[in-house]
């Protein structure tokens, strides 16, 4: 009986266990345009350079840079402190999230270029 709750509060904790990224050369996704993003595979890592130009509710915005428009989710954690306006040039960092509604970007990173 010892045994197997003990083996039982093992499997409980491995899925708690922190999981690890690599980080360094080739971990940071390359530079992408809106049109390249939106045709990626689902969980694609992406880096996109433009402008919010819009907020669409709480977390979703409107993307655009040269090549067109994505929706973006951006939780408000990722937001920079800095207030930013439509002008704004920015960084977004995320992935590529593929919904039968269609494509949006989950971005993890905002960054305000100057």
């Amino acid at each position: 009986m010892k045994k197997i709750l003990a083996m039982l509060s093992i499997a409980a904790i491995l899925p708690l266990s922190a999981q690890a990224e690599f980080v360094g050369e080739g971990s940071t996704p390359a530079l992408t345009t809106v049109a390249k993003a939106l045709q990626a595979a689902d969980d694609s890592r992406v880096m996109l350079e433009g402008n919010i130009v819009r907020q669409i509710d709480h977390k979703h915005y409107e993307f655009k840079d040269a090549s067109g428009t994505a929706k973006v989710e951006i939780d408000s954690k990722y937001l920079p402190a800095e207030k930013f306006t439509a002008q704004s040039k920015v960084r977004l960092q995320g992935k590529v999230d593929k919904e039968f509604s269609g494509s949006k970007i989950d971005v993890k990173q905002v960054e305000i270029l100057k």
